[in-house]
């Protein structure tokens, strides 16, 4: 594409990529001198010119010995500036896919041809042209499910740190758009800041990253990026199927997250049932945090007076529920909430919030405490979020409903407590030797597939307090009651799946649905 004939944003993606290499340029300049300068420069300016077909370029082994012949001192920062770079480079690519999503949504209003192909409203146009009606679609997205996982690879996670500064760099990027002359300067001023902190920033850790350094790394994708793009799916697909069918959608499109980070055992020997629990409890610490900020924000935004719209008997019924469960709350706000039974209810649901927030931390703290409010499950909270939800309908403001609960009602419904669902992995000789070793143990002998299938139909358990295992079966059998235990504290999904490497033959499956058996996943008696 030439210059020329390229988009708007397309333009835009080629004017920030400029703007950073010249940036780059001073920061090199002034932190590494001419030469290295000079030495970055040359390459650049002639892979360019190779790039675009010059027939003046110089040749890949021309390139090639320019290279080889720098000496260590300008070698060494001449391919640092390359690495930050494209560093650079793939954030302007990111903010330049933002670029273009919200170029097609501008002129979505003067053209119903430009949705944006594979958006939601694209696919939902696709499937009406294609006759398919508004009730089978709702029937088809009740029953689907798109799980995005973030699988374990410590040796390809970028720094939290450069995470953040990537952030703050793509911010900059869609700031600059907007601004006049004098932000500009200051914007200028401002990015060529955070390139000379990159450039003196480690792009990995000298250190081995632990499970629990990854843990945090995947938290902070969640909290910073998948649930605001996971809630932002699901209104973009209610409001696509509004504009392409004329009524709502009615279901809830399941986004859930999954996560491989401290689950996956197969080959990573310090993926402990300790640090699978761990995981799952930060987890859920992180997805609390987010719930109790939303619902706080709706605090400040849900207003409606008694006086104006009537509350529901049933939130002046669970009022009265939640008085002896946060009495403190109840002093401090039922005189400034009185006609205001709506925001007192929300006030009840932070603090019960942050109560279970607390309960999980002090269990990942190894010091577990009740405290006196706390849900016992998502449903809990759910159910005081659907309280809500009609009472803002009831007042009529079916707008606000839509707008502010109906997305959080739908994390809440897709992810609960969980935060990320945890797959728990495995390889299948592993399981081998561990059921082999608890025949053994309790002299039953080893168990072939009719032997599996006839201990998976009885009801005697094979495995006691007394059973004697070595160190890797106890660990295996541990993993189960771990998986057990987050069922237990999060919810069934929040650990419901079961990875096994390299399964060959139907044993393979049926060692660990004995394991499950074991520790009281199933029964299939």
């Amino acid at each position: 594409m030439k210059p020329a004939d390229a988009r708007p944003e397309d333009r835009a993606l080629q004017d920030d990529m400029r703007w950073l290499a010249s940036l780059l340029g001073r920061v090199i300049q002034r932190l590494q001198g001419d030469a290295v300068f000079r030495a970055v420069e040359d390459l650049r300016v002639a892979c360019r010119a190779r790039r675009r077909g010059d027939p003046t370029a110089p040749s890949l082994r021309d390139l090639l010995s320019k290279v080889d012949a720098l000496p260590f001192e300008i070698a060494a920062p001449t391919a640092r500036a390359f690495t930050v770079f494209f560093f650079l480079i793939n954030t302007a690519e990111q903010v330049h896919r933002v670029r273009r999503r919200q170029s097609y949504s501008t002129a979505q209003g003067t053209s119903p041809v430009t949705a944006q192909p594979a958006s939601a409203l694209w696919a939902f146009q696709e499937l009406k042209r294609r006759g398919k009606s508004a009730s089978e679609l709702r029937q088809y997205i009740k029953d689907l499910e798109v799980r995005p996982v973030l699988t374990a690879h410590p040796t390809e996670a970028t720094r939290r740190t450069l995470l953040e500064l990537q952030a703050r760099l793509a911010e900059a990027l869609l700031a600059r758009e907007r601004a006049s002359a004098g932000e500009l300067r200051r914007l200028e001023e401002h990015v060529e800041g955070e390139i000379e902190l990159l450039w003196l920033t480690d792009e990995v850790r000298r250190n081995r990253p632990s499970v629990l350094d990854e843990v945090s790394q995947v938290i902070w994708y969640l909290e910073d990026r998948l649930l605001n793009a996971s809630a932002e799916v699901g209104e973009a697909a209610s409001t696509a199927f509004r504009e392409v069918f004329g009524e709502e959608l009615g279901v809830t499109l399941h986004v859930p997250l999954g996560s491989w980070v401290a689950g996956d055992r197969d080959g990573n020997p310090f993926v402990t049932p300790e640090i699978t629990l761990a995981a799952a409890r930060r987890n859920a610490h992180a997805i609390l945090g987010h719930y109790a900020k939303k619902v706080g924000s709706l605090i400040g935004r849900l207003s409606i007076s008694d006086r104006i719209a009537s509350p529901p008997q049933s939130l002046i019924d669970s009022l009265e529920r939640d008085k002896p469960l946060l009495p403190i709350a109840w002093e401090k706000n039922k005189k400034r909430n009185a006609n205001e039974s709506l925001r007192l209810k929300l006030t009840f649901i932070v603090g019960r919030l942050e109560a279970t927030r607390k309960e999980v931390a002090s269990r990942d703290a190894n010091r577990p405490e009740k405290l006196e409010g706390a849900y016992a499950s998502s449903e809990e909270f759910l159910a005081d979020l659907r309280l809500v939800e009609e009472t803002v309908r009831t007042g009529g403001a079916e707008h606000a409903v839509r707008s502010l609960i109906s997305p959080l009602v739908a994390q809440i419904e897709t992810l609960g407590f969980a935060g990320y669902y945890l797959d728990l992995r495995d390889d299948s000789e592993t399981h081998t030797r561990t059921v082999d070793a608890i025949a053994t143990s309790v002299g039953v002998g080893k168990l072939d597939e009719s032997g599996l299938r006839a201990e998976l139909l009885g009801k005697r358990p094979l495995l006691s307090p007394h059973t004697q295992l070595d160190e890797e079966a106890t660990k295996v059998v541990n993993v189960f009651r771990t998986m057990r235990q987050v069922q237990e504290e999060f919810g069934e999904r929040a650990a419901g799946t079961y990875i096994i490497s390299m399964c060959r033959k139907a044993e393979d499956l049926l060692r660990v649905l004995l394991l499950a058996r074991e520790v009281g996943l199933c029964d299939l008696t």
